[in-house]
């Protein structure tokens, strides 16, 4: 029996590894598809509204920016924002915020759940579930649409009526719907610009999992023609924006004509060990550090043939306050994010003048990649030789 020649095997193997290669690639993003943010495919997402909204060519846009640098003729929505959660430390910043930026001229669409801090927006009425007429309805009316709407949305909350002897405290505030008769969605007028901020009391019927139900698809337009096409808000809730790309963007187009002058220059870009590993929850987070590594070495490989070297940082567990200023699911209960953040907090044990201490000695020898701690040392060599399924071993040992 003649043997196979030698040059057939390795066009055989070369031939294997590109497939499987290109079968990792396309792939789908599973971590993605399951992720716990609010612009999703999942149920709670509300992806099925953009998707809807984009259909009947309406121009939705989303956008990460912060609400002082939003243009002040537009129409933003922000979907169970952060800023109405009065556990989270810059809470009352954030909502100061979006109320200055409406003030100006703005107009603010705030869609709460059950339990959203109205008070953070100076909004003093609370949040209370329906007592249905209807077992399976609740009838939405109002001058936002040209006739009244059912959803079937279960456990609907409205705010609470004003009473007569606080009906001074609530005269800026117009009810523009209702949820069987309690108030559903209140606008607010906003300083001398004509700024307004409209609070709806829950945005369940604008989630995937009931848009379909009844009569939401025609809320939500109702909405957009009354207020115009929104802009969806993505940097006070769901995905983080990519800070650490655009940064590093902008430095780097600002740094290089300055750094072409020199006899001999760096950029250095800060990524993570979560721009090598991307661990479930950390989408958007992993997202923005596996793009910086991405633009610093496509960067580095077109700066090859000047003087300009490019160093991307990955630092692992380093003794920082990251956790406690991380934000986390609404849907955890305070139990289970401070459960949470001491389990993070216990691989961060890296003193930061160590790692400092690191990243110059790197730099220094001009090295491409400089990896911050033991920890992540370790963690980019699991993933060099398990690739694709690093977190069946990971995932064991970390999420106890």
């Amino acid at each position: 029996m003649n043997s196979i020649p030698k040059r057939i095997l390795i066009w055989s193997g070369a031939v294997l590894v590109l497939l499987l290669g290109l079968n990792l690639w396309l792939w789908p993003n599973q971590s993605l598809q399951m992720s716990p943010t609010s612009f999703g495919i999942m149920p709670y997402g509300y992806k099925a509204a953009f998707d809807l909204l984009s259909e009947m060519h309406f121009p939705v846009t989303r956008s990460y920016r912060r609400s002082k640098l939003t243009p002040t003729n537009a129409t933003v929505w922000f979907v169970s924002p952060s800023f109405l959660d009065s556990d989270k430390p810059s809470a009352q910043d954030a909502a100061h915020e979006v109320v200055e930026w409406a003030s100006r001229g703005g107009t603010a669409v705030i869609f709460g759940d059950p339990a959203s801090d109205w008070t953070m927006l100076g909004l003093t009425r609370e949040v209370e579930k329906g007592e249905k007429k209807d077992p399976d309805r609740t009838l939405i009316k109002g001058d936002l649409g040209p006739l009244p709407r059912w959803l079937e949305t279960p456990d609907l909350h409205h705010f609470t009526a004003a009473k007569e002897k606080d009906a001074a405290t609530h005269s800026h505030e117009r009810v523009r719907m209702t949820a069987d008769g309690k108030p559903f969605a209140l606008e607010m007028a906003v300083g001398k610009h004509h700024g307004r901020i409209i609070a709806i009391a829950d945005d369940n019927f604008l989630r995937n999992e009931h848009l379909a139900d009844a009569d939401a698809s025609l809320v939500l337009v109702d909405l957009v023609r009354a207020f115009g096409a929104p802009v969806f808000d993505e940097h006070s809730h769901g995905l983080a924006p990519p800070a650490s790309l655009t940064l590093a963007i902008l430095e780097s187009r600002a740094f290089l004509p300055l750094l072409h002058s020199s006899d001999e220059a760096r950029i250095v870009n800060l990524s993570s060990v979560f721009g090598i590993i991307a661990p479930p929850g950390n989408t958007a987070y992993s997202a923005s550090k596996f793009a910086v590594r991405g633009f610093s070495e496509s960067l580095r490989h077109e700066l090859r043939k000047t003087r300009i070297g490019v160093t991307v940082v990955h630092p692992g567990g380093v003794a920082t306050s990251i956790v406690r200023s991380a934000r986390m699911p609404k849907s955890n209960s305070p139990e289970e994010d401070e459960a949470k953040r001491k389990s993070f907090e216990s691989f961060l044990t890296l003193p930061p003048a160590i790692a400092g201490e690191t990243i110059v000695r790197g730099v220094e020898n001009r090295k491409a990649r400089v990896l911050v701690g033991t920890d992540a040392k370790v963690l980019a060599l699991i993933e060099r030789l398990m690739p694709v399924n690093y977190w069946n071993l990971l995932g064991r040992r970390l999420m106890k």
